[in-house]
Formats: C-alpha cells, sequence, structure tokens
C-alpha cells in the first residue's frame, strides 16, 4: 500500500486515536471498574506504589521491594500519582494513559511502513481488540506500561534502522534503542524477545555492519545486572519461585497452544497465498514442530509452583480456563493442547513465510520479522525457565499484530479475525471490568 501524503492522513490518524480514546474512556466510565477493588495483582503491585508515595524515596522502596516487576513500573506509577492522585482509581488512570497513547508509536510505525487511509483506523481497531489489552488498560497492571514502551522502542529501531544501510541512523538509533530496551529490562525480563528481534533482523540486513544494533542490546542487557545481583534472581527474592531459570519445554508447548488465537488465521494467507508457495515447507515445519513438543512436552495442569508461601498454578489462563470448560480428562486435555499447539506453530511457520516473501528492505518486511523472531524467541525462552506461565504474557509480544492482520489478510479473514477478537474483548472486559 503505498503512503499518502500527509495532510491527507491526518483526517485517518485522527480518527484512529479517537477511537482508542473512547475506548479508553468508555471502559472507565461505563463498568464497574470505578467501583471495584483490586484485581488480578493490582493489591500486589500497588504495594510498592504507595511505599514510595507515603515513605518517600529510597534504597528500600525504591529497589528492595516485593514485587515481580522491576523498578520502571513503580517508580512511573509513583512519579504518575503524585500528578493523577495515589488512590487505586487514580493509579488506573495512569495505565488508561498508557492504553490510549499507545496507538501513537503503533501508528507512526504505520506511516513508516506507507500506511495510509482507512488501513490507520482498521490497525487502531484491531490494537483496542488485541486479547485483554483494553481491560487490562484499566487497571493497575504490567501489561499497559509494558506495551507502550515495547511500541516505542520498536517504533525507534524501525526510525533508526532506515530504509537501507546508506539511510540508516547509526548513531541516534542504536542509543535511542539501547535506552528504551534498558527501560523495558527494568520492567520486565520479558523484553529480552524484542532485543533477539533486533538483531536478527539487523544482521539479516547489513551482517557485520549491524554490530551497532548488537551493542546497544548488550549494553541495555549488562544494565539491568546491577539488580539481578542485588535481587540475587530475575526478579525480588519473595518471588524467585514464580520466575527462575530452569528447563520446562513444556512451558513452550502451552505458549504455543496459547498463539491460536491470535496467529491462527495467518494460515488462511500463508495457505492460499501463491506467493509463499516456495516457503511453505515453513508451515510444514511449525506444524511438525508443535507436534513433537506435545508428545514429548504435554504441560500438567495440575502442576504448581510456591509463591509467597503459597501453591500457584504453573499454567493460567484463557486456554486453561477453556480446557476446564470442555473436559475433565487428563488425557482428553492433552490431545486438544497437542493440537493446538500444533495449529499454533504451524502458524508461526505462516507468519514466517508471509514476512519472507517481503525483502528486509522493505518496511513492511521488517515488522512481520520482528513480529515472527519476537514471538519466536518469546515462546522459546519460556522453556529455559521454571516458573508459572501466563498465556497474556503473549500479548506482550504480539504489538505489531494490528500490522501484521491489516496487511496480510483478505477482508474476510480480518472479518473472522475481528469477530474473534471482539468475543475475547466482551469476555474480558465483562470478567475484568463489569463482573462484580
Amino acid at each position: 500500500m503505498s503512503d499518502q501524503p500527509t495532510t491527507n492522513a491526518r483526517p485517518w490518524i485522527a480518527g484512529a486515536f479517537l477511537l482508542v480514546l473512547v475506548t479508553g474512556v468508555t471502559l472507565r466510565h461505563a463498568t464497574n471498574v470505578l467501583d471495584k477493588g483490586p484485581v488480578f495483582d493490582e493489591h500486589y503491585i500497588r504495594q510498592p506504589i504507595d511505599d514510595l508515595l507515603t515513605r518517600g524515596w529510597s534504597v528500600e522502596t525504591a529497589i528492595d521491594f516485593t514485587e515481580t516487576k522491576g523498578p520502571t513500573l513503580v517508580w512511573v506509577y509513583a512519579l504518575g500519582g503524585l500528578l493523577a492522585g495515589t488512590d487505586l482509581d487514580d493509579l488506573r488512570l495512569i495505565s488508561v494513559f498508557f492504553f490510549v497513547t499507545g496507538i501513537v508509536p503503533l501508528l507512526l510505525i504505520c506511516r513508516q511502513c506507507g500506511l495510509s487511509g482507512p488501513a490507520l483506523p482498521l490497525v487502531a481497531a484491531f490494537y483496542v481488540l488485541l486479547p485483554r489489552t483494553a481491560a487490562l488498560g484499566q487497571l493497575v497492571m504490567s501489561e499497559p506500561s509494558f506495551i507502550w514502551w515495547s511500541l516505542w522502542l520498536l517504533w525507534a529501531f524501525m526510525w533508526g534502522f532506515g530504509h537501507s544501510p546508506q539511510t540508516q541512523r547509526s548513531v541516534a538509533g542504536p542509543v535511542l534503542v539501547g535506552v528504551l530496551l534498558s527501560i523495558l529490562l527494568h520492567l520486565r525480563i520479558h523484553a529480552v524477545a524484542f532485543a533477539v528481534a533486533l538483531v536478527l533482523v539487523a544482521y539479516e540486513r547489513d551482517r557485520w555492519r549491524s554490530w551497532p544494533w548488537w551493542a546497544a542490546c548488550a549494553a541495555a542487557g549488562l544494565s539491568r545486572l546491577p539488580l539481578v545481583f542485588r535481587w540475587g534472581g530475575l526478579v525480588s527474592p519473595e518471588y524467585q519461585g514464580a520466575h527462575s531459570l530452569g528447563v520446562n519445554p513444556a512451558s513452550v508447548t502451552y505458549l504455543a497452544a496459547a498463539l491460536v488465537p491470535m496467529t491462527a488465521v495467518v494460515l488462511w494467507p500463508g495457505l492460499l497465498d501463491r506467493r509463499c508457495a516456495a516457503r511453505r515447507w515453513m508451515i510444514a515445519a511449525g506444524a511438525g514442530i508443535g507436534l513433537g513438543l506435545a508428545i514429548v512436552a504435554r504441560p500438567s495442569f495440575g502442576e504448581t509452583v510456591t509463591i509467597l508461601d503459597m501453591q500457584v498454578k504453573r499454567y493460567l489462563g484463557l486456554i486453561v480456563l477453556s480446557l476446564g470448560r470442555i473436559t475433565d480428562s487428563p488425557w482428553f486435555a492433552a490431545v486438544l493442547v497437542g493440537g493446538l499447539a500444533m495449529t499454533g506453530a504451524a502458524a508461526m511457520g505462516a507468519l514466517g513465510s508471509l514476512g519472507w516473501r517481503r525483502g528486509v528492505s522493505d518496511r513492511t518486511g521488517v515488522v512481520m520479522r520482528l513480529q515472527f523472531w519476537t514471538l519466536v524467541t518469546g515462546c522459546g525462552l519460556y522453556g529455559m525457565t521454571s516458573g508459572v506461565v501466563y498465556d497474556r504474557y503473549l500479548v506482550s509480544w504480539a504489538v505489531l499484530m494490528p500490522i501484521v492482520w491489516v496487511v496480510s489478510l483478505p477482508r474476510r479473514a480480518l472479518g473472522v479475525q475481528g469477530a474473534l477478537l471482539g468475543t475475547l474483548l466482551c469476555w474480558s472486559v465483562w470478567r475484568l471490568l463489569i463482573r462484580v
């Protein structure tokens, strides 16, 4: 899709932003969220924020707090609380800000890809429909700010990477990416998946000349080490059991299954688009990997981990909840998870097939490669952890999927995906914001 003059794009950009703004305001005032007490992890996340607001800034309150997230989350909400207020609903307003303004870097990436006209509000609509994003954007959770920082990181890479080695910003781009990645790593360690995606895309195009991007990501990673040493692990000491290193390939199986609502639809063009014919082996390879995982690394949904002296199920989220409604049989649940894992992994192959039909100098091709590598890396890294696995983590890595859907799917497939995501949106809003 060719780019259009900025003056023609402005009404569409305004419409896209207005769509997200209206959604954020409506969910805040037309649901029961302002009458609800702490939801999900809000009780735990709010404690270190309140400590900063009431006891002031010190090493104890700003670093040695008890939470699974890093200082970025706590500090930003504490600073925002000085402006918005210190009540839970005031802090939730900060999340609304992140959710609404998160569309800005996403639209900037759209413009770099040459998207214009109705495609812009369509991308905004799918941003709203990303599973649980709009609902969590009303709560004091890590997802709203993590997605916000992630989108600015990806925009910074696109801006610095340029259309070719000759047009890239070889100093300003890596420096900005390194700073944003460091901020993200101090929010959630999940940002590692973005780092791997960035360097792989840079290496594909520039080979050894991509070293500034590698250096920027390495420097960002090193900036996290002092906190790792102080905490003695990836998270604060009290939560080491929830997020610790280990070997658990069953986590990859579960996340491959959890990918299905967001990625299965790309099998449609991946199998039918003739331009992908030469790379359909990627779909077959993905299906084979998913089948292998289902056979040798079956997740046990009764398994638990210890968090703050409590036993918590290792696998949590929509997939587990849905399977529990469908069957009580562990054997049948394993068959269903295996089928979903095979489908999700095959869909990742389709995403790769669609992405590599475009050259690495094509801006949309860069976006699709970034999305592919981020999801593959994120899921793969969970095979090296022994903590809890929430399928909502996938959404934090899938922030470019609205662009992927809009540029890759035929209209009918877009409609099917929109209907599915709309159903999930209604479910998450009812469950998190309406149900008393």
